[in-house]
């Protein structure tokens, strides 16, 4: 029935703005994009002469095309308040009670790994509700996650870590020990798939030392398995 009532040039149009996503490239030409999705070089051209017109692409000098700021408000704005599946949010606080450790939810935009949902448990080292959001991707095992897992990952990003994607994919989780917020930690992160549609990285993060890594990530593969057979049903 959806596919009935849907506008086909809105359908296209969402087409266009995640290929420019997915080129990756700065500024992109009709000839590439029409590349990209398999489109004459003309309908190409009129799609982006019209998201030009909306204001959310400019031509620069060699007349490509690349996003304007608008674009970019709006993704953030999107991220901020983007909702996890509910399936998921039922899910976190029981991993909480669990783990007994911090309990995220993040997914991909663009080069960043953007935390959109997180449970804390009522202990010490409980992080703000402010507290940063942002993470490098290839420095995150969230981020490291999605780069394996999410079809929408920018290939200089899979170029960075290629040496360690097939056994976070084999694994089903990927491990990272660094810095966060002055502090030593260590996450473990397994993929939430809806599914081959990667929605966003299910992660654990603890002090060094603190968290046993190998039952963390026991538990979270066990939480990824009952979080997507819900998904999947509906």
């Amino acid at each position: 029935m959806a596919r009935d009532i849907a506008l086909q040039t809105v359908v296209k149009t969402i087409r266009v703005l995640e290929a420019l996503v997915q080129i990756n490239e700065r500024a992109v030409g009709p000839s590439r994009l029409a590349q990209e999705l398999g489109w004459t070089r003309a309908a190409a051209h009129q799609y982006m002469a019209s998201l030009a017109e909306a204001g959310w692409l400019q031509q620069d000098s060699d007349r490509k095309y690349l996003l304007t700021g608008n674009a970019s408000l709006f993704g953030r704005f999107t991220i901020e308040r983007a909702g996890a599946p509910t399936q998921l949010l039922s899910a976190m606080p029981a991993l909480v009670d669990r783990l007994n450790e911090a309990v995220s939810f993040a997914v991909l935009n663009g080069e960043e790994a953007v935390i959109i949902e997180r449970y804390e448990p009522r202990r010490s080292f409980a992080v703000q509700p402010d507290a940063e959001r942002h993470m490098k991707v290839t420095e995150s095992a969230s981020g490291r996650v999605l780069i394996a897992f999410d079809s929408r990952a920018p290939e200089n990003l899979i170029r960075a870590i290629a040496d360690q994607l097939e056994p976070i994919r084999s694994k089903g989780f990927a491990y990272h020990r660094g810095e966060w917020m002055d502090d030593i930690v260590e996450a473990v992160a397994v993929p939430i798939m809806r599914g081959t549609e990667c929605l966003g990285a299910l992660s654990a993060v603890a002090p060094d030392g603190r968290m046993d890594v190998d039952d963390a990530a026991k538990t979270l593969l066990e939480a990824r398995k009952d979080i997507e057979a819900a998904l999947n049903k509906d």
